[in-house]
């Protein structure tokens, strides 16, 4: 009997992916593209890497992400239709916890560059622990910081899916923080050949 922590990604993912692309697909498309994301993600279990459990768990995510992606393509699917979808399904897993998130850092201050910064922090301790790797950066007004190593950009690359961690990563980044009443500038990622991310939030004045 599979544990909850594998079973878990699969249910939430298969729920998210029922409305897309379920609900843009012909039932029988639809049931076959799922089919194959099973049969591909199966093959893709037996060599995922052991990291910290939010690492696994987002990792595991991204298994869900390729299998699906791989089987769209087969269905004559193109590239860039089958990362919108993956980036809508992956933000709608992701968007309650995002916005708990910022719930509970009201308890840690009234002032939202103290909450952004708590919440980067947090997130880098929990969730986003090793092998990633940054480098915090002094900002006038805001938080900045560089990604050295990112585990999601190179598990992509390493399934010859690199252009996926945009949709499946990275593009919620921007989500993430437009709910969170800020803005985020980068100009490079590790996925597009860079030597790092650079994340740089801009925080409102109070």
């Amino acid at each position: 009997m599979k544990p909850l922590a594998l079973l878990l990604p699969r249910i939430v993912f298969h729920r998210a992916a029922q409305t897309q692309p379920g609900a843009c697909l012909p039932a029988a498309t639809a049931s076959a593209v799922w089919a194959r994301t099973l049969e591909i993600q199966g093959e893709m279990q037996r060599s995922r890497a052991g990291h910290s459990p939010g690492v696994n768990l987002l990792l595991r995510y991204m298994q869900w992400d390729c299998a699906l992606y791989r089987a769209l393509q087969e269905q004559g699917i193109g590239q860039q239709q089958a990362g919108e979808w993956i980036e809508q399904i992956n933000w709608q897993i992701f968007t309650p916890a995002s916005a708990l998130a910022l719930k509970v850092s009201r308890l840690r201050s009234r002032r939202l560059p103290a909450r952004i910064k708590w919440l980067l922090d947090a997130l880098f301790s929990l969730v986003f622990t090793r092998p990633f790797r940054r480098t915090n950066l002094p900002a006038a007004a805001g938080v900045a910081f560089d990604v050295q190593v990112c585990p999601l950009a190179s598990y992509l690359r390493e399934q010859g899916a690199p252009q996926l961690t945009h949709f499946a990563a990275c593009s919620l980044d921007y989500r993430m923080a437009k709910d969170w009443g800020v803005s985020l500038q980068r100009t490079q990622t590790l996925a597009g050949g860079a030597a790092h991310c650079d994340f740089r939030f801009s925080v409102p004045r109070e």
